[in-house]
Parts: structure tokens; C-alpha cells; sequence
């Protein structure tokens, strides 16, 4: 992947990735409140980062598959 021009700014492919992954992240995390799975996660934080890394990951490999 390569960096993609928005509005004259010039956006870096990793950044890019990590808002989507984001934005995926805090919509999962509203399911899992909704449901009520929180209660039993031990550490929140720590939940929400491997989250959030793990959604990166496969919005990364989704969108290298995809391109190439």
C-alpha cells in the first residue's frame, strides 16, 4: 500500500488502517457492552488494546489481499 492524498495532505497507508481498525474497535466494544461480555473481561484496557490490535491486523491483511 501507498500513502493517499487527501485534500492536498498526504496520508501515510498505516494510519489510514489504524483509523478504520478504530472505528471497528468502538463499534465491537458497543456490542460487547451491549451484551453485558465486559463483566467478565479481567483487565479493560488491556481487552480494548488486543482488541484494537487485532482488528488492525486483519483490516491490514484484508487490505493487502485485496490489492495485490
Amino acid at each position: 500500500m501507498s500513502d493517499t492524498e487527501l485534500f492536498g495532505v498526504y496520508l501515510n497507508s498505516e494510519f489510514i488502517t489504524s483509523i478504520i481498525a478504530l472505528i471497528l474497535t468502538f463499534a465491537l466494544h458497543r456490542i460487547v457492552v451491549l451484551f453485558g461480555l465486559n463483566r467478565r473481561v479481567w483487565h479493560q484496557a488491556l481487552f480494548e488494546t488486543a482488541l484494537f490490535v487485532i482488528i488492525w491486523g486483519i483490516v491490514m491483511l484484508f487490505l493487502t489481499t485485496t490489492i495485490s
